[in-house]
């Protein structure tokens, strides 16, 4: 018995260490990230995005456990020619989610069409990165007259086979479990990890040196960010599962955009779905490039935009 009580007071000082940890940590992170755009109150959550440049309205949908930082090389070339919007999904980046409004893909896009009608962005181009990809379709099935063309760049369009790579960790079912996991745990592992995870994720192309701070990698670490992230990764499946045969009534051009080698997605999979349901649509791959392509291939990028956008109706060249 006394063993027990031993290893129960184990257990309770472990978490206890940990949850204080993660607060240092959150404060940390809070104190060397703030807002660099503008928030707007729609649905009773507060919606934060930035905004820069001139022309055609592109908007930029970022993935899991990610946010509006990591398209910063990427946005900054395409203000050159585009009004680009950056937003972080609910409950990302700076965004609030609140606990009972679910993650489901179809939530997450009445909630950025509703942010675009409140804008008066009566249409725009989308580009969607990994599970951004994702919603930016759902966009394109809920609202075809608002969304002009949708670029996803490795994105997840069809229901998982297996875990996206180190990703996967963020799968939680139980809403109760996640919370106690992202309050104490999380941090620490993330930490303990992390160097190893982003180099999975990126893998085979190198992380550049300014993802953590300039990209927004490093305010991932936080709690929160754990938690909603794991409401999305927990929503992704069924979510996909209620939009993927329904791709074929998307009616604006799209294109599809991926990395040869990446790891978290595979190419293979999401691409061949996309081509099959959609017969005018465009794709090109990366050689010897990872699933960030965002942040390591941003010429590529911001060029295949260009190309999609400049698609008509019937996918020939404008």
């Amino acid at each position: 018995m006394v063993v027990i009580y031993i290893i129960v007071a184990l257990i309770f000082c472990l978490l206890l260490a940990s949850w204080l940890f993660t607060q240092h940590i959150d404060k940390k992170i809070e104190k060397n990230f703030r807002p660099p755009g503008q928030f707007l109150n729609v649905q009773h959550e507060k919606i934060h995005y930035t905004k820069q440049g001139q022309g055609p309205t592109l908007i930029l949908i970022h993935g899991l456990a990610g946010n509006a930082l990591n398209f910063t090389a990427l946005a900054n070339q395409l203000a050159k020619h585009y009004t680009v919007y950056s937003i972080d999904r609910p409950g990302s980046g700076f965004s609030t989610r609140h606990r009972n409004i679910p993650a489901d893909f179809n939530v997450q896009s009445a909630t950025i069409l509703d942010w675009m009608s409140q804008l008066n962005i009566r249409d725009a181009y989308v580009a969607g990165h990994s599970m951004g990809g994702a919603i930016a379709l759902r966009m394109a099935l809920d609202a075809p007259d608002k969304i002009k063309s949708v670029s996803l760049l490795c994105p997840s369009t069809v229901p998982l086979t297996k875990g996206p790579g180190p990703l996967s960790m963020l799968y939680i079912p139980y809403q109760g479990l996640r919370r106690v996991i992202s309050r104490t745990l999380a941090a620490p592992l993330r930490i303990l990890f992390g160097k190893k995870q982003f180099a999975q994720i990126f893998f085979p192309e190198r992380v550049p040196s300014n993802f953590g701070i300039e990209s927004g990698g490093a305010l991932a670490l936080h709690s929160e960010s754990f938690y909603q992230a794991s409401c999305d990764m927990v929503a992704s499946t069924e979510s996909l599962y209620k939009q993927f045969e329904h791709y074929e009534k998307i009616s604006c051009p799209v294109g599809i955009l991926y990395g040869e080698q990446d790891a978290i997605l595979s190419p293979d999979a999401h691409m061949s779905y996309i081509a099959t349901s959609l017969p005018n649509s465009m794709a090109e791959i990366i050689p010897n490039a990872g699933h960030m392509i965002i942040n390591t291939q941003p010429e590529a990028c911001f060029n295949f935009i260009n190309k999609v956008n400049k698609l008509d109706a019937q996918g020939e060249l404008a």
